[in-house]
């Protein structure tokens, strides 16, 4: 039986999302949670009422904030997290309509939050490792190093990891921080999203951990390529558009001042992979190639906000 976590509200960001997903999401935090924000980014569907699977209890804990168009990821974050101080919550949970918790994530990253402050850390976040649908590889944390990325191996003996940064979905973070450092940046609209956020709060002194058993499914990409580079990844594939904003809003943070230079040098090196393996292996070469390109471009320019 879950602990009712009355201290969490799950902000959940949805664009034509699946139904089956959405509502299985719901299902889980339902018995843990007493309200579940629903920010809708201006879908083509009714997603109110394509939740007829959901029972009438776990419906009257949804708070559905509808958006008249697509704003992005950080906007609609931020109005959930808005709706979140309202209700005086001490965490968020940032969910993507396509990730579900397994039932006991919640419960561990609030314990895990919990044990660190009481360890006298200043946390602001903790994450979840995440699975991709169809299977069986875990997501592993990544810290930055003058090397560029490199994973951090859960073992048995860890229960959480410190790290420099974590995906957006399924991460639980503190109001307290959030209040300190500032919203999500709006202006990137999506993709980095979670990076800026995470080193901009660590440069104000906080940390930010990876919980090992912690798990959740989330699909990553449209689709999955396994390839062997020094060891088999999975490398998630996007639609050409989404190329566009990785590309360009790497180029825009590698301006900031506030952006450590450490992850600039990393990402310059990530960036250039990226380029070489989607315009030449991936489908869509020719499209991928353009977004990557103009995506720089418009970057380096100071160009920001939707496409």
């Amino acid at each position: 039986m879950n602990t009712l976590c009355t201290d969490i509200v799950p902000i959940i960001v949805t664009y034509n999302p699946d139904d089956c997903t959405l509502c299985s999401a719901i299902k889980v935090l339902a018995s843990q949670v007493e309200t579940i924000v629903i920010v809708d980014n201006g879908s083509n569907i009714n997603v109110e009422s394509n939740l007829r699977a959901l029972t009438e209890a776990e419906v009257s804990r949804i708070k559905l904030l509808a958006l008249k168009q697509n704003y992005g990821l950080g906007m609609a974050y931020n109005h959930g997290i808005a709706f979140a101080r309202q209700l005086e919550a001490k965490f968020v949970l940032l969910l993507d309509h396509d990730s579900i918790p397994q039932h006991d994530m919640l419960e561990k990253l609030h314990n895990a939050f919990t044990c660190l402050e009481k360890e006298g850390k200043l946390i602001a976040a903790v994450g979840p490792r995440y699975c991709f649908p169809d299977t069986i590889g875990m997501s592993e944390f990544i810290r930055v190093t003058p090397r560029g990325f490199e994973r951090v191996v859960c073992t048995n003996l860890c229960e959480y990891i410190r790290v420099d940064f974590l995906i957006s979905s399924g991460t639980l973070i503190s109001l307290n921080a959030l209040n300190q450092v500032g919203n999500m940046d709006e202006t990137l609209f999506i993709d980095h999203i979670d990076t800026e956020w995470c080193l901009r709060t660590q440069s104000k002194g906080f940390e930010i951990y990876g919980v090992c058993n912690a798990m959740m499914f989330h699909a990553l990409g449209d689709r999955q390529i396994r390839i062997w580079w020094k060891r088999w990844r999975n490398i998630p594939c996007h639609q050409p558009f989404r190329y566009y904003y990785m590309f360009r809003n790497s180029a825009l943070l590698w301006q900031r001042t506030n952006m450590p230079v450490v992850w600039k040098n990393a990402d310059r090196l990530r960036i250039f992979y990226l380029l070489f393996f989607f315009s030449i292996f991936s489908p869509n070469r020719m499209a991928n190639l353009k977004m990557m390109l103009k995506g720089l471009t418009h970057g380096l320019r100071g160009v920001s906000g939707k496409l």
